[in-house]
């Protein structure tokens, strides 16, 4: 599988696909366009080492899912997370920019209700990455 990495969100998305979840989208969108989206959003590059041909950091990768019930929500970013930890992927898995080389996730927490009185659920993939000089 192969996803722009200059977007690590894609990456996270397309595992989340893989595991069957629907309505995500890589931006936020309204509640008119999605009444209950799951949104995935990437964060910078932080670089760990550099090494002679290449370096090595961490994205961290925001996974909010928005619902209309609270449990709802919780429930649902629950089962995100637990899908993204139990994933398949190949540690070496060319991701355009960057190559995967491991993930991890922080629990999923309530983050706001937003001014269409929805919940947002929040955690976190912290994507460990390499990329070449």
């Amino acid at each position: 599988m192969t996803s722009e990495l200059g977007n690590p969100a894609n990456f996270v998305k397309s595992l989340l696909v893989r595991a069957k979840f629907t309505n995500l989208f890589t931006f936020s969108c309204s509640a008119l366009e999605c009444p209950e989206p799951i949104v995935v959003t990437a964060g910078g590059y932080a670089r760990d080492v550099r090494m002679t041909r290449e370096e090595r950091g961490a994205v961290t990768v925001a996974v909010r899912v928005v619902r209309n019930v609270e449990a709802d929500a919780r429930s649902v970013a629950e089962a995100c997370e637990r899908a993204l930890r139990a994933a398949p992927w190949d540690p070496g898995m060319d991701s355009g920019q960057y190559r995967v080389c491991g993930l991890d996730t922080t629990a999923p927490e309530l983050e706001l209700r937003d001014s269409s009185g929805r919940f947002v659920y929040r955690f976190d993939v912290v994507l460990t990455v390499a990329r070449e000089i």
